[in-house]
């Protein structure tokens, strides 16, 4: 029996199961989870890029959603709701706040919830 022992190496089948498994999932997780994040990630990009244009300084919370709402419908972001854009002038300052989540189902009745929030001030 020391015999055997000695000449048994490596994972058994049961175990390659169990990491193959583990691996899919995180590999569905990224496949729910990056288009998400890579959306949120042009939506700050537009933010930024509205508050560092000089043309929009004094615009009209209005006009600055209706900006917005132009630069992500030429981004191909067609599921987001514009409830989520909140726009502020008061005291001299324009803000902008883009506060949502969104939940993606990944199995079943299991889902994943991700939380996004960009801020951006200016006078």
């Amino acid at each position: 029996m020391q015999y055997l022992n000695n000449r048994q190496q490596g994972m058994s089948i049961t175990s390659w199961i169990m990491l193959i498994a583990i691996i899919l999932f995180f590999v569905l997780l990224g496949v729910k989870m990056v288009p998400s994040y890579m959306e949120f990630h042009s939506m700050s990009k537009i933010l930024e890029s509205i508050k560092e244009d000089p043309q929009y300084r004094r615009a009209a919370p209005k006009e600055l959603r209706k900006i917005f709402n132009r630069r992500v419908n030429i981004n191909s972001i067609y599921d987001f709701d514009q409830k989520y854009l909140k726009i502020d002038r008061s005291k001299g300052m324009t803000s902008m706040v883009l506060d949502y989540e969104v939940r993606k189902p990944v199995a079943g009745n299991v889902s994943v919830v991700m939380k996004f929030h960009k801020e951006v001030d200016w006078k």
